[in-house]
């Protein structure tokens, strides 16, 4: 089942801007790919206006065809938004996160998913919204290298097996980078050698859910059979409960203390925030906000403490291409 790329979506559902290519995925361009018109509302709009981003009784509660669809591609959006923003920041990939027309893609986003959603999510995305200006590049990349800094272990890793008792499970850090490198070869994704992240890295996980959530949309939209329909909702449901959602709540923790309020903490506020609202879509459990970070390894972590090269398995590092 191919991934949706339909020109013309950008003008049907007012995208005007595009994010910088950088494809992990082969066969996804999000470029290509938009969200529910938002009838020209904006979350500042709304906030302005008296509305506290809760939604009217009943809107978006239509188990309707188009409903379903218009729910995959909101959170198609949202997940492509959010692993953009948790790239190594870039001016440009900024200046597509801090434009007015993707600021109403994310207000488009929120609607059909806020009447379910605990008022927190919409709070949260109002709160992104606001910290999201244009000449918030140099705040953002500042607050970004004092979390993270240029390496792979910190106070908040940025990669999954860096979380949990390795002790607990002795091959529980090759055991998780081979179910992710055989999650993304289920859909026809591979790593490449010359990328600069693992399979675990926060940006690819949320990539990889978008793709799912775009391929979902994708079944609905053309009609295709129940099954394929169902096969994207059990990899959303498997991928969040053993991965994304296993980790991401002590991360997106981590990150709102140390960056404090600040686009980056607003940030991490809503992706977390988000993901709880998916893992209720699905019923799944998310993990704890308190998972502790794994026993770092002093032997492996001296021979490349800059760069963490060494605690890479062998193809654990490049981008993601349609195999």
């Amino acid at each position: 089942m191919p991934t949706p790329s339909e020109p013309q979506r950008l003008s049907e559902f007012g995208v005007g801007s595009s994010p910088p290519r950088r494809s992990i995925f082969g066969n996804y361009k999000p470029e290509s790919f938009g969200v529910p018109p938002s009838g020209g509302e904006t979350i500042e709009n709304s906030k302005r206006d008296g509305h506290s981003g809760a939604l009217p009784a009943g809107a978006g509660a239509s188990n309707s065809l188009q409903s379903s669809i218009d729910t995959a591609v909101a959170r198609a959006f949202i997940y492509r938004l959010l692993a953009k923003a948790l790239e190594d920041p870039v001016l440009e990939g900024w200046q597509w996160l801090s434009s007015q027309p993707t600021k109403s893609a994310l207000w488009s986003a929120v609607q059909p998913l806020a009447p379910t959603a605990p008022a927190a999510f919409a709070c949260a995305a109002a709160g992104l919204a606001s910290q999201l200006t244009p000449d918030g590049f140099e705040d953002f990349h500042h607050a970004y290298v004092t979390c993270f800094g240029h390496t792979v272990r910190g106070d908040c890793p940025m990669n999954e097996i860096e979380y949990g008792d390795i002790k607990a499970d002795p091959l529980f850090q090759p055991h998780r980078l081979a179910d992710l490198a055989a999650f993304y070869a289920a859909f026809g994704l591979e790593m490449t050698p010359d990328a600069a992240e693992r399979q675990d890295h926060i940006s690819i996980e949320l990539e990889f859910m978008c793709v799912l959530t775009a391929k979902e949309a994708y079944a609905l939209e053309h009609q295709l059979d129940d099954e394929q329909v169902a096969i994207c909702r059990d990899a959303q449901k498997k991928f969040l409960r053993e991965h994304l959602s296993r980790w991401t709540p002590a991360f997106t923790r981590r990150l709102a203390r140390m960056a404090g309020d600040s686009s980056l903490g607003a940030l991490a506020d809503f992706a977390r925030e988000f993901i709880t609202e998916d893992c209720a879509r699905f019923k799944v459990t998310p993990g704890s906000e308190d998972l502790l970070l794994r026993p770092i390894d002093e032997s492996s972590e001296s021979l490349c403490a800059s760069c963490g090269i060494t605690n890479l398995p062998p193809g654990a590092t490049g981008s993601l291409v349609e195999a």
